[in-house]
């Protein structure tokens, strides 16, 4: 066993030392992959933080304004959602919008305090620009701000009803100004989804990794058709070397390409595109756990397969399609909902969401999950890819 092991060791060093010579390996290895990632973080907008300008005009100065400001539109720069900056005129800010300095503009009328406090319609008018989800967050902040002050103004009518009064104009404006000063009544809390998820960077060095690391785990096992066609197999086999032994050398070699195929993008990512991939120790298990199902995918079409060619096109093929419907160009939550569960049965999607687990702040432990899958992907797809391989060798 132990000479077995070295000399399954001794081929994979040997097979190695020519993949580091072999430039196609360093290109669908490590350039690709890194390079794809740098363009999709750095030409695709960032979905990870929304965060808008808005021009305020008050025209009204009254406190019902003034309470609107200083409440819900001051709420929004606290949270870091958007940047308040105040105009003197509706003009200055259509002005603003138009140019593109501000994402949308509000403007309060003059007669804004008056009107609420005396139970009349009330507008606000919203001046949208070129971003469409800017001002609809502009609108809702101003409904929800509105809808306080109505519900105030029912129960005041209301209760004045039920006495068979007519509402008081002062009591009524009072109780409208302390809606607006108070805080809600009920406050949600919800955790975004962002915070569970790797961030765009992350995302895109992710996804390409995991789609060139089938690329890269080709390489090994490809040498077996290789060898064939070239004649060196049948000189290994000459020699005292069970056909075990080759098929695991092969193994290793494509496992270790992966490995480092994937450990570079992580490292890459991180120190050149600032990438947060979580856990170090849960990063390695689960580059560890995709690359053994990498390999194990590739050797069982390398078994399948008749030449180096069709081997490399089939591979090719199940890499892409495995991509796609895993998630490796856009996030499952923007996928159709068939396709969202279709991509459970990819390692594309499983790896995808390790690393989502990970960047989000979970440790090794959160990540098991994914890591069982993959690991169990390589363990299946590689002992039947081992046992197709075989007639490779011994044919």
């Amino acid at each position: 066993m132990g000479r077995s092991m070295r000399a399954a060791l001794v081929i994979a060093a040997k097979d190695l030392r020519q993949k580091l010579r072999d430039r196609s390996v360093l290109l669908m290895a490590v350039a690709a992959p890194l390079g794809l990632a740098f363009l999709f973080s750095t030409m695709l907008p960032n979905q990870d933080t929304f965060h808008a300008t808005y021009a305020v005009v008050d025209q009204d100065r009254g406190d019902v304004a003034r309470g609107l400001v200083d409440g819900p539109l001051a709420g929004l720069e606290e949270a870091d959602v958007a940047t308040i900056e105040t105009m003197a005129t509706e003009a200055e800010a259509r002005a603003a919008v138009d140019a593109g300095e501000v994402s949308a503009a509000i403007v309060i009328a003059p007669g804004f305090t008056s009107s609420v406090r005396a139970g009349e319609p009330a507008e606000l008018l919203v001046i949208g620009g070129p971003s469409g989800l800017a001002s609809e967050i502009a609108r809702s902040v101003l409904a929800s701000f509105g809808s306080r002050v109505t519900a105030v103004q029912v129960a005041v009518h209301t209760a004045a009803e039920a006495a068979g009064t007519a509402p008081d104009p002062a009591t009524a404006g009072a109780l409208a100004q302390a809606a607006v000063e108070a805080p809600p009544p009920i406050v949600v809390e919800a955790e975004a989804a962002a915070d569970r998820s790797a961030s765009s960077i992350t995302f895109y060095g992710a996804s390409m990794a995991v789609l060139f690391v089938f690329f890269a785990a080709q390489f090994g096992v490809l040498g077996l058709l290789a060898e064939r066609r070239n004649g060196t197999l049948a000189r290994m086999l000459a020699a005292p070397i069970a056909p075990a032994t080759i098929l695991l050398g092969k193994v290793l070699v494509s496992l270790v390409v992966a490995a480092v195929s994937m450990t570079v993008i992580v490292v890459a990512t991180t120190l050149l595109l600032g990438a947060d991939w979580g856990d170090p120790l849960g990063v390695a298990a689960l580059v560890v756990a995709v690359s053994l199902a990498a390999t194990g995918i590739a050797t069982l079409i390398v078994g399948f397969a008749r030449t180096e060619d069709q081997a490399s096109s089939f591979i090719a093929i199940v890499a892409m399609t495995l991509a796609i419907f895993g998630g490796s160009f856009f996030r499952m939550s923007q996928a159709p909902e068939g396709m969202a569960a279709f991509s459970i049965l990819t390692p594309h999607a499983w790896f995808i969401r390790g690393v989502d687990e990970l960047a989000g702040g979970g440790g090794l432990v959160s990540a098991l999950g994914p890591i069982a899958v993959l690991t169990l992907v390589g363990v299946v797809t590689g002992g039947i890819g081992l046992l197709r391989a075989r007639r490779v060798v011994v044919r």
